[in-house]
């Protein structure tokens, strides 16, 4: 069994630059908050926005930071270069709701014997939990201490793009296109491209860096709606209760029961759809979940829609009309056609791959990314990997090896776009 040394990671900040910039980055609380009315829906959002801002405008660059807290950045392309195609990285700020990021105590094991990961706090990352870990023998892998979540999702992905823009500056020979870099907010809890705008964007194509595992390339996401379930009963004394109480609590536990055992995500895998219920509270007067649905075909989606839907019409035709109620909310949708349409960008991307000598892996995550509502708005955006594992919890952990080798693709990702002439230019 092996556990984590503070010290060590220092010592590691002191000779990889990118892991220093992504140690100054998870010291920031960027929390997403799903019921605030803000935007961003969190402080430190806007805190740490600032903070990219400032050290950005510092490296001589044009950054700013709009009313939404969302930074941008542009760089004009290298001499030579303002004939290619214009590429758009993107990174979010904000962690997931689910688990703490702040106070975040970064720690490092060193060279992975393939036995469990003792955390501080007695949580264990063994390899039938997280059975990536077998590929990562032998290197070294940043953990947390187990009371919070560590923030590689996504400052993994901010960090190569802040390692890129100071290499931009010190590298001569690092040729480039027309670059936009953007941070957005909210990802977590499928608001950030709300806050995008394709035609401000103004790019050929785009690429997030919000994935995890060495080599994956996201082509296909889920499709993604959330709702909100609401149930009102009728609260009176239990001495007289007898065909006078309706009882909330009682209602959201039948619609709870009436999902499907197998569909949940703890229950599913691959292209396995599900529905999660993710969030609950109440009394016997008024109760509420929280639920996401998930889908990789938007035929499958409707049904699931079509399905929640008729569960809620079953408890109001027996309990009342008006007793549930139902807010269903789009969040994003699958890139895949999108991509599938636009071949060159992942043409691109698989040669990137090969420069930065990376094994690529096509993938349809089980999730979602930036990328998959703006390559519906029009403009393609697949997702690479940070070497990020487990994320949204405290069992996260970040190869060290795998991280640097997001970078490495990141910067033959600009350099081959540099090579490929836009149609605008030629105009």
């Amino acid at each position: 069994m092996q556990t984590g040394n503070s010290k060590d990671f220092d010592n590691l900040c002191g000779v990889d630059p990118l892991v220093k910039i992504f140690s100054d980055l998870i010291s920031f609380d960027t929390k997403a908050d799903g019921s605030s009315k803000t935007v961003p829906s969190s402080v430190g959002q806007l805190r740490f926005g600032a903070y990219l801002s400032s050290a950005i405008s510092e490296l001589g660059y044009d950054s700013k930071q709009d009313e939404h807290g969302v930074v941008t950045v542009k760089v004009p392309a290298s001499e030579g270069c303002e004939k290619a195609k214009s590429l758009c990285l993107l990174a979010h700020m904000d962690t997931a709701p689910d688990c703490s990021g702040a106070n975040v105590k970064p720690r490092l094991v060193r060279k992975y014997s393939g036995d469990g990961i003792k955390l501080d706090n007695g949580l264990t990352i063994t390899q039938s939990f997280c059975p990536e870990l077998a590929s990562h023998i032998g290197e070294d892998i940043i953990v947390t201490d187990g009371t919070t979540l560590l923030g590689a999702d996504d400052k993994a992905g901010i960090a190569c793009l802040l390692l890129l823009l100071r290499n931009l500056k010190t590298d001569s020979s690092l040729k480039h296109g027309p670059l936009k870099i953007i941070f957005s907010v909210d990802e977590e809890i499928g608001l950030s491209t709300k806050y995008l705008d394709v035609k401000n964007i103004d790019c050929d194509y785009a690429i997030t860096v919000d994935g995890t595992e060495l080599g994956e390339l996201d082509v296909a996401t889920f499709n993604a709606y959330g709702a909100i379930v609401k149930f009102h009963g009728t609260s009176v004394h239990t001495a007289v209760a007898y065909k006078n109480l309706v009882n909330a609590i009682t209602l959201a536990t039948e619609f709870i029961g009436m999902l499907p055992r197998d569909e949940k995500p703890e229950n599913t895998r691959d292209k396995e759809g599900f529905y999660h219920v993710h969030g609950f509270e109440g009394e016997v007067e008024s109760s509420r979940i929280k639920m996401i649905i998930r889908d990789f075909t938007d035929e499958g989606m409707k049904k699931r829609l079509d399905f929640v839907k008729s569960a809620v019409d079953f408890l109001n035709n027996k309990y009342g009309q008006g007793r549930v109620e139902l807010d269903l909310q789009f969040q994003y949708a699958n890139m895949e056609a999108v991509l599938k349409q636009n071949q060159e960008i992942l043409d691109i991307c698989t040669k990137a791959y090969k420069d930065a000598g990376v094994k690529v892996v096509l993938k349809s995550v089980r999730g979602g990314t930036d990328g998959s509502n703006l390559s519906n708005q029009g403009l393609p955006t697949p997702n690479i990997f940070t070497g990020g594992l487990n994320c949204h919890g405290p069992y996260e952990c970040l190869p060290v090896d795998s991280f640097n080798s997001s970078y490495k693709v990141v910067e033959a990702l600009v350099k081959r776009m540099s090579k490929n002439k836009s149609s605008k230019a030629k105009k």
